[in-house]
């Protein structure tokens, strides 16, 4: 048994998840002052810096990978400790159950607050304005369905259900495959198998927001999940990065911000790369995602392996965090944007107030009822 299968409790895991979770508020934050995202983001404001860009898509890069990794990596823990049954009963309590129930109150919540930017902000935003436009037609287009931010509790469903079809079809070869696999190969296995999957969509590459499950996020998310699913069967599959971890994460850190400069001024079907230069976009996205997740995940292990009050608080109630949090930071943006306070101090207010209210409302709705259950995480 290898030393992370026998841990009781693995600190760092527990406190990267948690970060990622809150972060995702800067990152959303961030988007309503990003000149790139300006003509499409619901609640974009008329200030916007292409530094908001420059975090938002750094992180976008290996925020949601590190998720998948964790995901693959608790997956097989939980196999290992209890069994199929048990882990499927875990995962639709903590999984399938929160995406049924929250999934139609969020939709609900959110056409009420684009009804209110739409009523009550003055300067209208472009995706206001779009909006406006279309409810003046005779027949308004109903809002499509889709799966919002919790697209990844739906698309991580699947990839449950197919590592449990994985593990009746594919052979015990290739997963020693892939688990021996040295960091030059293992960097260069990711990337390519990634090339496919990113080359379908658009740079950056969205979030797979619609109902029908996207097949290039199942690929894509797949190989942080196996990466994840192999570190916990054998660590020495990322562990063998630390030796070199300060050059592997400023690779990772040139990379972007190569990318970052070859990407768009704006995120429209107009301007989105062709031919070489895209695949050269692909390949320093897929480089950067693998080596920043695979940074994060070995700080965490270093920095990050030891409890303390605050961030056990943090990891009680960031799930919550993460379901509640878009509905509430975008009202608050309304709300701001025809404040004339510089878009820093927007940004700032924005973020801390959504997180304020979204831990506020853990306490009066979640921490004393049954909800407490199935959103705290008293296990791995």
């Amino acid at each position: 048994m290898n030393s992370l299968q026998g841990s009781t409790r693995l600190f760092f895991m527990d406190n990267l998840r948690a970060i990622a979770m809150i972060t995702g508020i800067f990152f959303h934050a961030a988007l309503a002052y990003s000149p790139m995202v300006h003509s499409i983001w619901p609640s974009a404001n008329p200030q916007n810096h292409w530094l908001f860009d420059l975090f938002a898509w750094g992180s976008h890069l290996f925020r949601m990978p590190v998720f998948f990794v964790m995901a693959g990596f608790f997956c097989a823990l939980v196999l290992q400790k209890s069994g199929g049954f048990t882990f499927m009963k875990n995962r639709l309590i903590r999984i399938a159950l929160p995406l049924v129930i929250f999934l139609p109150i969020l939709s609900i919540a959110m056409m009420f607050i684009i009804q209110y930017g739409l009523e009550q902000v003055q300067n209208k935003n472009p995706f206001l304005n779009f909006i406006q436009t279309l409810m003046a037609l005779p027949e308004p287009p109903a809002a499509p369905l889709n799966t919002m931010h919790l697209w990844f509790l739906y698309h991580l469903l699947f990839l449950y259900l197919l590592t449990y079809v994985g593990h009746i079809l594919l052979s015990a070869k290739l997963s020693n495959w892939f688990t021996s696999l040295k960091p030059i190969q293992l960097l260069l296995v990711l990337i390519a198998a990634s090339t496919p999957a990113l080359s379908s969509v658009s740079v950056p590459f969205p979030a797979p927001e619609w109902v029908f499950p996207a097949l290039w996020a199942l690929w894509f998310y797949g190989l942080f999940f196996a990466l994840g699913y192999g570190f916990f069967t054998k660590p020495q599959l990322i562990e063998q990065f630390e030796e070199k971890l300060p050059l592997w994460l400023v690779i990772g850190l040139i990379t972007y911000l190569i990318y970052y400069y070859l990407l768009p001024s704006q995120l429209l079907p107009e301007q989105q790369p062709q031919g070489l230069i895209k695949l050269a976009i692909i390949v320093l996205e897929a480089t950067s995602a693998v080596l920043l997740t695979l940074s994060a995940v070995l700080y965490a292990k270093r920095y990050l392996n030891s409890s303390s009050a605050f961030m056990r608080y943090i990891s009680k109630v960031s799930y919550w965090v993460y379901i509640v949090h878009l509905p509430l930071l975008f009202f608050i943006q309304f709300l701001l944007i025809d404040v004339t306070w510089h878009m820093s101090i927007k940004f700032l207010v924005s973020s801390f107030a959504t997180l304020a209210i979204s831990i506020i409302s853990f306490h009066l709705l979640v921490s004393w009822t049954w909800l407490s259950r199935m959103l705290v995480s008293k296990s791995s």
